[in-house]
């Protein structure tokens, strides 16, 4: 089976989880009203960072905002749907997709630029969250008893399932460089450098991953209600996954023997003219440490730590009016019906008669 069609596959998956998931939350709010604005369902729109082996700064990898790069930050939207349990808890299903991007030619590490690795991602996710208030400041409404949240703010955990898919164009350098060197036959006038490839099926690491993995989300939010229909809101969350190929960067450099000629470009983008751009001193003895070699295993990546990506994100949602319980015993529709006395046959009802004028 390809990779098209089993990347479809499961995003068809995930998509069908979601509208079950809803409509489970959907069934809940509907047979057990446990609050006046229990239920919303709404899109997010914002930002999106990566943190794995691919960029960072001057150091050898560091984790969070010491190696991101602001200017790679990318696009994320979702659509969701949530219920609160109860005061304190709400539970959120969420659908969207994140989109993930970087260089190591943006680094200023020697060796991360002189490896001048890049990749693109789009990961398609579908999750399940907790909300935990952490505070919240209560609004009456006007013709009940029942109060509403009206500020509320929270810290969100749980899983995501997402599928994913890392790509990167060919480097007209390093093809160059190969050809050269007699690594490759295809000369470089004949590779198309506008294309992305998809690297897992390339395998430059002649390691097989694949396309789907889990990561648990972790982070804080606040909403606000801006009147009973819509409520407004802020988050930001970063996602600890369990795969470190989001970038197709981890382990060590695949073996020639095993690649073609596109596959050794992508797998090996480094080149002279990309080491003098680094900084190396020696570029040609320099470069022996980005590729193959067959008296040791020479690290591409760093397998020890798995790749992350955060999002920021601002919400727009539309609360579903249900009914609270003071409003279900005080409804005017259910007024208590008036005993009238019954008469006695044969007498006359006595009362004031009609005006007349």
């Amino acid at each position: 089976m390809s990779s098209n069609s089993y990347f479809g596959g499961m995003a068809f998956n995930l998509s069908r989880a979601f509208i079950l998931a809803a409509m489970f939350l959907t069934s809940i709010a509907q047979n057990e009203a446990l609050s006046q604005y229990a239920l919303d369902y709404g899109f997010t729109m914002g930002t999106a960072n990566y943190l794995g082996d691919i960029g960072g700064d001057q150091l050898t990898r560091r984790d969070f905002a010491a190696d991101l790069h602001l200017g790679q930050t990318k696009l994320s939207t979702h659509i969701f749907v949530r219920y609160r349990l109860s005061s304190a808890v709400a539970i959120k299903a969420q659908m969207g997709t994140v989109y993930l991007e970087d260089y190591d030619n943006l680094s200023s590490n020697l060796s991360r630029r002189t490896r001048n690795a890049h990749f693109r991602n789009s990961v398609n996710e579908l999750s399940l969250r907790g909300e935990i208030n952490l505070f919240s400041q209560p609004m009456l409404t006007r013709y009940t008893s029942k109060y509403r949240v009206g500020v509320n703010a929270y810290a969100t955990l749980g899983v995501t399932a997402f599928v994913h898919n890392p790509q990167a164009q060919l480097d007209r350098d390093a093809a160059e460089y190969h050809y050269n060197q007699g690594n490759i036959d295809t000369n470089p006038s004949q590779f198309n450098y506008d294309h992305w490839y998809d690297l897992r099926d390339h395998r430059t690491e002649q390691l097989t991953y694949g396309s789907a993995a889990l990561g648990f989300p972790l982070g804080f939010g606040a909403s606000f209600m801006v009147n009973n229909k819509v409520r407004l809101g802020i988050e930001f969350v970063w996602n600890l996954t369990l795969t470190d190929y989001l970038d197709d960067v981890s382990f060590t450099y695949a073996d020639p023997e095993g690649l073609d000629d596109i596959g050794l470009v992508l797998s090996q983008p480094s080149s002279v003219v990309v080491a003098e751009t680094a900084g190396a001193e020696n570029p040609e003895v320099y470069l022996n440490n980005f590729g193959w070699d067959a008296a040791y295993a020479s690290p591409r990546g760093n397998p020890d730590k798995n790749d992350t990506y955060g999002t920021l994100q601002v919400a727009v949602s539309r609360v579903v009016m249900g009914s609270s319980n003071f409003r279900k015993k005080n409804s005017y529709r259910k007024r208590r019906p008036i005993k009238r006395r019954s008469r006695k046959p044969g007498s006359r009802r006595v009362g004031r008669g009609r005006a007349k004028f």
